[in-house]
This record gives C-alpha cells, sequence and structure tokens, in this order.
C-alpha cells in the first residue's frame, strides 16, 4: 500500500477543520459544566509512531470515539486524570475542588468523561458535517486509562505514523487542561480533502 503522506494545505485544512469543530466542543462543554470554556488554535504534526510509544509511557484518560456515519475511522483523546476528576467534579455541580477531585480515580470518572465527550464530539460532528458537506455522526465515546503510548501501538498497528493534534482546554479561572488529539493517517487524509474540495466548490460554485 501507498505510503499516505500530507502536503501544507492538507495539514492547514485538517488544523481549521480542528479549529472550528473544536471550537463548537467547548460551547457544549460550557453548558456542562457550567462554566466559559476556551480552546487554544490547534497545533496539527505528523508524528512518528514508535517515538511516541517510547517517549509516553504515563498513564493517560484515554478516550476512543469511532465515525460511524460519513467517515470511517476514529479519533483518539489523551487527558489528564487530575483533568478529569475536576471536569468531573464540575459536572456533579461542584466547583472543581469537591468530591470527586478527593476521590481516587475510578468508573465513575470515567463514565463522566465518556458523557462530556459524548456531548463535545456530537457538537464537533455537527460543525463537521457543516464544513465538508458531509454528514458526520459518531459513536457513544469509550474511555478507559492506558499509557498514552501503549494506547496508540494497540489502536493503530497498521501505521508507522498518525496525525497529533494538541490543544489547550481553559475552564473557567480553575483550570487549563492540556489534550491531545490523535487520527489514523487514512481518516485525516479523507477530513483534509473533503474539506479542500468543499473549499474549492465554495470559491469556484460552477463546480
Amino acid at each position: 500500500m501507498a505510503e499516505i503522506t500530507f502536503n501544507d494545505m492538507e495539514i492547514s485544512a485538517i488544523g481549521e477543520v480542528s479549529n472550528i469543530s473544536m471550537g463548537n466542543a467547548a460551547t457544549a462543554m460550557s453548558v456542562i459544566v457550567n462554566r466559559e470554556i476556551d480552546i487554544s488554535v490547534p497545533r496539527v504534526a505528523i508524528k512518528n509512531k514508535d517515538e511516541f510509544v517510547r517517549s509516553h509511557t504515563e498513564d493517560s484518560v484515554v478516550v476512543r470515539v469511532d465515525y460511524v456515519k460519513g467517515l470511517q475511522g476514529y479519533s483518539i483523546f489523551f487527558l489528564k486524570e487530575n483533568d478529569v476528576k475536576m471536569i468531573a467534579d464540575l459536572m456533579m455541580g461542584s466547583d472543581g475542588h469537591g468530591m470527586m477531585t478527593q476521590m481516587d480515580f475510578s468508573e465513575m470518572h470515567l463514565s463522566a468523561i465518556s458523557e462530556a465527550m459524548n456531548q463535545m464530539m456530537g457538537a464537533s460532528a455537527t460543525a463537521m458535517s457543516t464544513m465538508l458537506a458531509h454528514l458526520v455522526d459518531i459513536s457513544t465515546p469509550s474511555a478507559t486509562t492506558m499509557s498514552a503510548g501503549e494506547y496508540i501501538a494497540f489502536e493503530i498497528p497498521g501505521d508507522e505514523k498518525f496525525i497529533q493534534i494538541d490543544f489547550q482546554m481553559k475552564v473557567g479561572d480553575l483550570m487549563v487542561a492540556d489534550m491531545v488529539q490523535a487520527y489514523p493517517l487514512k481518516l485525516a487524509k479523507a477530513i483534509a480533502d473533503l474539506f479542500i474540495i468543499k473549499k474549492q466548490q465554495g470559491e469556484n460554485p460552477a463546480l
């Protein structure tokens, strides 16, 4: 199988889609936690899987979202346990420093972040549908804890590289969470191609 490569236009397209879709996700998240949410401009890079596996050995909260309509593939998010604890606490109506942050990390926290990501990625999929002129729908996210590198090695067995998107999510004045999103190359390529085609058609309506 031919190697999948990306030019600057395609990398830029992925960044633009991510910026808008995660902006919609932030709006959904703000309702859940009753706090203002700001998302930084995402940074897109092609990462070598083996290097990532070697350097990311600490446990992370891993959320997988499968695309079930419009796109084929999945997206993976990596978050820190303490950030997930605070989000779960806010979802319970507390102040971000309550019971959920004091407890040992458990299935309750995984359930909370799965629900939060379900709302966020649902809003993101709606935005992507508009941007790509292509109906996009997702499955209910699943969450677990695992070394980020181990998870990447397990979930992307056939590719030597993947697309990594880094951004920060600021939750009011309480926290700034570093989030990493990963796409398999095939899915990232499809997103970039659909976005570029839609944009070119907008610029040239006769096409």
